[in-house]
């Protein structure tokens, strides 16, 4: 029987983080979609999931950050390029750019899930040989 091992503990922070986020992003286009269906009472839901994504994007840009070496350039970036993607959306919704708004929100969930993508399958670069 072989034993199941966990990835580092690095990896294992970055996927939970990235699923979050990815979480909040799908969270928030159900609360869009209520809404523009015709369900106002979603607004207030919907205003409050984009803090709350707001929140974790940045959070997870600060994540991947410090552990940038751990995270690699290209997951490093889409995690900052998204957190900057996010605050342009919180932005768009604030001053009422509803089309901008909606086009935005698709790159939003593709940026999210190429994110989590990404994480996923990344490994550790190799320690290096010492001498």
């Amino acid at each position: 029987m072989s034993r199941m091992t966990l990835p580092h503990p690095h990896l294992i922070a970055l996927r939970l983080a990235a699923t979050l986020l990815l979480s909040c992003v799908i969270g928030q286009a159900g609360w869009a979609a209520a809404w523009l269906g015709g369900e106002g009472r979603y607004a207030a839901f919907h205003e409050v999931g984009a803090w709350t994504t707001l929140v974790v994007a940045l959070g997870t840009a600060g994540l991947y950050a410090v552990l940038h070496r751990s995270a690699g350039a290209v997951n490093l970036w889409l995690a900052v390029g998204l957190a900057a993607v996010v605050t342009a959306q919180v932005v768009l919704g604030s001053t009422g750019q509803r089309a901008l708004h909606i086009f935005v929100g698709v790159l939003v969930a593709m940026l999210a899930t190429a994110l989590t993508s990404w994480t996923y399958r990344h490994e550790l670069p190799d320690a290096p040989v010492s001498r």
